[in-house]
């Protein structure tokens, strides 16, 4: 059985993975629009795998709040 932990903290750590989720989609905006203006198709390529892991990432911390944080 996990530790019992307060709705306060709980709160606060929702709070605190909601901004860095945010984050990470600005970040993945800016990925795509540096993909766009990107040419060579092993620079794009690049920005691609950078936007997938980003992707993946926002998935982790996401399935972490819910889990973790009854979100």
């Amino acid at each position: 059985m996990g530790i019992k932990i307060d709705r306060r903290q709980k709160n606060l750590m929702r709070s605190h993975i909601e901004e860095v989720v945010r984050y990470y989609k600005d970040l993945e905006e800016k990925i795509d629009g540096y993909e766009t203006d990107t040419e060579p198709d092993e620079y794009r390529k690049f920005w691609k795998d950078l936007r997938s892991r980003n992707q993946e990432q926002i998935q982790v911390v996401s399935r972490y709040m819910v889990m973790k944080c009854n979100r």
